[in-house]
């Protein structure tokens, strides 16, 4: 029966609907859903029936008919996309595969900013606005039968509503669902307050209805006389509207209720100004009160002549002003195009709804008619791509990002960790381009470090920050050269791993402590008495002490491959010995000893007896443990 009333509310808006495909869409939906029940009991395929109905009173298009009956059958049962792609087409399996993913996203545990991140989400990862409008239908029927859930459930659902799903209808114009999903949330989210209103209308409705017959007809009288065509209605009054304005203006109820309402609709715009000023020469105009949202229409397309005037009781009047046309983009949003389509409109336009989602500003209203054409060419979402977190959790981040942007986001502590990444269920690499609607995990390891080049993968201002605070604080981990056997005449260590170029017997060479030259590192060196070369980097800032003419020639020896024992100072942790061992083993390094002491209450020594194959590979050595957590302090000692 049911069934039998939405065709025929079709076939009043759409002589040319596609009945059979509608028909077909319901047959496999009430197969598909066969063996499920709603919490209320009554069969499943009830729900897309009724959320049919919503899309049919919003004069939908037949394509979006139909994916509104298999609306669910991705999520609920075992169809795949496939067998919606071959049994009703592409148009259709892409709409409903829409609705599907969002249905996935996770909004229960949003906080404002999560809420704004997901309605931004639902809009740069739609590809055909028509998945919203199914979408905010098939909310607006589960929010009217959310009576058959338990409380808190109730209450959760409502304010997921309030925070997503009443601000992407406004923002798509769709005042009616707006104020509908608005009202039913604020019944379950505030009870006491809704009966109150709920009772108070029903006393002040009879003395309502009285004042505002006087008022229309004072307007009425003076239309006729100017011969413009008319349609006066008193304003419906929406409870949480009400009770929003209450808490931002201060005021009691009486005072935002007692205001007199009313929405004069006509045929064209130019009597939309006329009657305008029939209204200002009536009564008096509040100032501040007017606003032409025909000339600067909204963002979200709506337009229509706003003004206030002080009523024959000195009471205020609210009045909008606006065509037919107007009033049901007004209460419809992007929804109300198809019953304005004509001839000349772009055939494909269906196809090409997606550029709507571009005009909607998330931070203001459009101020003039150039900017609201601006919104018609610009994409606001280019820049910006919103990912998930495995448990639901929304990010956005700049376009291009990568995991490792993903992983510093999240926390710094992870980005630092972060070995690798899985992107929707497969392993990517940590310079992978993420893109709208990833859903990521991070992989972490305890021995992973911030490199030099992550600097060139990570696209955001944060994670760059964050790897280069890490690497500025590895440079303070000072490695100390020595020598395990001492001699009076000569630093024995040193001169093995330096190379001295000029004629001088047995100098004493010496690496500076200022500077800590690593091998592999730019270096200079001065000879200073008695018979003593200090080598410093070349951009060592105490270099400028010496004269020129003192300095020295001298060079890492390239095929250094001497015994060396490295002692490493570090705060006491589990597992911090294991570490030390099983990073040098990773270089490919031949360990012949190693041992640990404490030292004090937190701090161990680790000494470490090795063979490097030359300079560049005990300069990765050094490079791999200073990267280890907790370590302070490294000396070398050639034997």
């Amino acid at each position: 029966m049911r069934f039998k009333k939405l065709i025929k509310k079709i076939e009043g808006y759409d002589k040319k609907a596609d009945i059979e495909l509608i028909k077909k869409a319901f047959e496999f939906a009430s197969d598909s859903h066969k063996d499920e029940k709603r919490a209320s009991g009554e069969p499943y395929v009830q729900h897309p029936l009724e959320v049919a109905y919503i899309m049919a009173e919003l004069k939908q298009d037949s394509i979006s008919i139909a994916a509104t009956l298999l609306h669910d059958v991705l999520e609920n049962t075992p169809v795949t996309i496939e067998d919606l792609k071959k049994k009703f087409g592409d148009e259709v399996a892409m709409l409903v595969d829409g609705v599907t993913k969002l249905s996935k996203i996770k909004y229960h545990d949003a906080t404002e900013r999560d809420a704004e991140s997901i309605r931004k989400m639902f809009l740069a990862t739609t590809e055909d606005i028509r998945v919203l409008i199914i979408k905010l239908a098939d909310k607006l029927h589960n929010m009217r039968t959310l009576q058959h859930l338990p409380e808190g459930k109730q209450k959760r659902i409502a304010q997921a509503t309030l925070d997503i799903y009443a601000p992407l209808a406004n923002r798509l114009g769709m005042a009616n669902i707006k104020w509908e999903l608005e009202d039913i949330a604020f019944k379950y989210l505030r009870p006491d307050m809704y009966k109150k209103f709920r009772d108070k209308f029903g006393k002040k409705r009879l003395q309502r209805e009285i004042e505002v017959k006087k008022i229309k007809r004072t307007i009425e009288k003076e239309l006729k006389k100017h011969s413009i065509p008319y349609n006066i209605t008193g304003r419906p009054k929406h409870f949480y509207s009400i009770y929003t304005k209450m808490l931002k203006k201060h005021r009691s109820f009486e005072e935002i209720y007692d205001l007199t309402a009313l929405r004069i609709i006509t045929d064209d715009v130019k009597h939309c100004y006329e009657i305008l000023g029939i209204i200002h020469i009536i009564w008096k105009p509040i100032p501040g009160e007017f606003d032409d949202y025909i000339a600067m229409p909204k963002a979200n397309m709506y337009q229509s002549l706003h003004t206030a005037v002080v009523g024959p009781d000195g009471q205020p009047i609210e009045i909008q002003i606006r065509t037919k046309k107007m009033n049901d983009i007004a209460k419809e949003g992007v929804a109300a195009h198809w019953s304005y389509k004509d001839e000349s409109s772009d055939k494909n336009f269906d196809k090409k709804l997606s550029w709507l989602r571009q005009i909607l500003d998330w931070q203001k209203d459009s101020k003039s008619a150039k900017e609201f054409m601006d919104f018609l060419k610009i994409d606001f979402f280019h820049d910006e791509i919103y990912v998930f977190t495995p448990q639901g959790r929304v990010i956005c981040l700049p376009k291009g990002s990568t995991p490792l942007d993903f992983a510093y986001e999240v926390h710094t502590n992870i980005g630092n960790t972060c070995s690798g990444a899985i992107v929707n269920g497969r392993i990517v690499p940590l310079r992978h381009k993420l893109n709208n609607g990833d859903r990521i995990n991070i992989l972490t390891s305890k021995n992973q470090v911030p490199k030099l080049d992550w600097l060139k993968i990570v696209k955001t201002n944060k994670a760059k920050t964050k790897i280069r605070k890490y690497l500025k604080e590895l440079k303070k981990v000072p490695i100390k050269y020595g020598t395990a056997k001492k001699a009076k005449e000569q630093d024995l260590g040193e001169d093995k791993i330096i190379e001295f170029k000029q004629g001088i017997k047995n100098p004493r060479i010496k690496l500076a402590k200022c500077c800590h030259p690593l091998p592999g590192s730019n270096i200079v060196a001065f000879l200073t008495p008695p018979n003593r070369i200090s080598v410093h980097l070349t951009d060592c800032k105490n270099i400028k002490k010496y004269k020129k003419s003192k300095q020295v020639k001298v060079e890492w020896k390239s095929d250094y491959n001497h015994e060396i024992e490295i002692k490493i100072t570090a705060e006491d942790r589990v597992g911090l010995f294991a570490d030390v061992l099983n990073t040098i083993a990773a270089a490919g390094t031949n360990i012949t000893t190693a041992k640990g002491k404490m030292v004090t209450n937190n701090l161990v020594e680790i000494d470490i007896n090795m063979v490097p194959e030359d300079l560049d590979h005990l300069e990765d050595i050094l490079d791999r443990v200073k990267r280890i957590q907790n370590i302070k302090k490294i000396a070398i000692e050639s034997k």
